[in-house]
């Protein structure tokens, strides 16, 4: 997908600016179509989660509790969430600064990051979250080759510590989360199975080229004759550039061997910071008895378990998987307002926040391409005078 991105955008940055030029991506109006379609759905998975929560207790209790937490610990929980968003445009920065060598804003990649954010959010999957991020830093002026290795290395670092940190953890809370995932057992074990599948296809895209390229061509030979794929060539074409975007990474790792350090380093703290917001709720009601860390290892565990799941933003599921795995800790009158506010600061204050930015970045975009526009005209305008004046 992100090669197809930069076809699309290469071929476009040619084409002269034309004035109100809307820089958004190849077939604007069915993107838009399917962008509100998930964005419906999301909406309406949200609401009949919420009306099944809420079958059992009543909206008055429900703000009642919300009401007795202390301010504080929901300030932390908020800005714990803000921390870790801002920190998605600060791992974008490390990666950039260290391969384009020319001065970038760090408020540009943090806008970046918070583009990312919003279309991963809106889209199932997260499907369009990098691709759009790609598109926008080539609007930006960025080179694609930097744009585009950087994004890899980001998402790598992102796949090995979102399997890295319940790795970690589960010897020391084992029987903690086994004794509540419940069900999302085996939506966690699916997603880890997942995860060590795309970071193994990372490693050997990297560093075994010929081995991932017979890899795709069994899966897809396998898929063609399962009548699932009709036109293989645009996909192994597709999936040749992947893989040599892949291997540009291996050579990008050899001469800066520190660089997926620094970026795990920043993902750690990033996906710390809001698999901790669930604890700073459970301390906003006066609670104790459980600590931080049992937070982090239950929460990382429901991180796992939908973040491949083909619904945008995990809508419904990542509710639902709160009320099964944190009731224990949260006990049954407290665990629907605290779902409430906990999904209030990791996802929906993130995708308002992330919404502004990305609508205020498209906004200064649309703003350069006019004056650049008008200036090509005034140029040309310019150009032509002296000619007009010698002919008369």
């Amino acid at each position: 997908m992100i090669a197809k991105m930069e076809q699309n955008i290469t071929n476009q940055t040619k084409e002269p600016v034309n004035a109100g030029t809307d820089p958004s991506p190849s077939n604007p109006p069915k993107k838009k179509r399917w962008n509100l379609l998930s964005a419906v759905f999301m909406v309406a998975l949200i609401a009949v989660t919420i009306a099944i929560l809420f079958k059992d207790t009543s909206i008055s209790e429900v703000w009642a509790a919300v009401q007795s937490a202390n301010p504080l610990w929901l300030l932390a929980a908020l800005g714990a969430a803000l921390f870790a968003a801002v920190l998605f445009g600060v791992a974008l920065h490390i990666g950039l600064r260290a391969l384009y060598r020319k001065p970038i804003p760090l408020l540009r990649d943090i806008g970046f990051g918070f583009i990312g954010q919003y279309y991963t959010a809106i889209t199932p999957a997260g499907a369009a979250g990098q691709p759009m991020q790609l598109y926008y830093m080539l609007a930006y002026g960025m080179d694609v080759s930097y744009a585009s290795l950087v994004l890899l290395l980001v998402n790598a670092a992102h796949q090995i510590v979102v399997l890295l940190i319940p790795t970690v953890l589960f010897p020391f809370h084992s029987s903690l989360i086994l004794d509540n995932l419940g069900a999302f057992l085996w939506l966690f074990l699916l997603g880890a199975l997942i995860n060590i599948a795309l970071i193994l296809f990372l490693l050997f895209a990297m560093f075994s080229k010929s081995f991932a390229q017979r890899a795709v061509q069994r899966v897809i030979s396998l898929l063609v004759k399962m009548r699932i794929v009709k036109r293989p060539e645009k996909i192994y074409a597709r999936a040749d550039e992947q893989i040599r975007r892949y291997s540009q990474g291996a050579e990008v790792l050899k001469k800066h061997p520190w660089l997926i350090v620094g970026e795990l380093i920043a993902y750690v703290l990033l996906l710390s910071s809001q698999f901790v917001i669930p604890y700073f709720i459970y301390r906003s009601f006066g609670l104790s008895g459980f600590g931080m860390m049992d937070f982090i290892a239950l929460q990382s565990v429901l991180y796992l378990a939908v973040c491949f799941l083909p619904i945008p933003g995990s809508a419904g599921v990542s509710e639902s998987g709160f009320v099964t795995i944190f009731r224990v800790l949260f006990q049954s009158a407290l665990i629907v307002p605290a779902m409430l506010l906990s999904r209030l600061a990791s996802f929906y204050l993130i995708l308002l926040v992330s919404g502004s930015v990305s609508l205020t970045m498209q906004l200064v975009l649309s703003a350069r391409k006019k004056r650049a526009a008008l200036a090509q005209q005034s140029q040309e305008q310019r150009e032509k005078t002296p000619i007009q004046t010698e002919s008369e």
